[in-house]
């Protein structure tokens, strides 16, 4: 398929099309995806939930790339990422307002798979 970024753009791609099948035919079947913020760790399944929970919580979020790096197995994409909360999400109740952010995520990949994901950002502005 090709070198980790593109691994990783075609996620993004998935991500911004809220695309869970798409978004988790990318996954190694024992992803590991840490994000620092909340701090949860989930498992393939959990993070197809976490997503599902995302998208129907913000069902107008997009992301847009601003940065990103890449060895062998490994990318970080720096994004900007935006949508508007009008459903309910990790148990709160819609603020109805637009949050608008800066992710950091690193993707581990080996043989066209992502078996590793960390997300990074401020849960302040969420």
């Amino acid at each position: 398929m090709g070198s980790p970024l593109k691994i990783a753009k075609l996620w993004m791609d998935a991500m911004n099309a809220h695309d869970l099948d798409a978004m988790s035919a990318l996954y190694a079947e024992d992803i590991s995806a840490l994000e620092i913020a909340d701090p949860t760790e989930h498992d393939r399944a959990g993070l197809i939930a976490s997503y599902a929970d995302l998208f129907s919580a913000y069902p107008d979020c997009k992301a847009e790339i601003l940065n990103t790096f890449e060895d062998s197995e490994q990318v970080l994409i720096e994004i900007r990422w935006i949508g508007t909360n009008t459903g309910s999400f990790r148990g709160d109740e819609p603020t109805n307002k637009v949050s608008d952010l800066r992710i950091a995520y690193i993707f581990q990949v080996r043989n066209d798979r992502i078996v590793q994901m960390t997300e990074y950002y401020d849960s302040a502005q969420v």
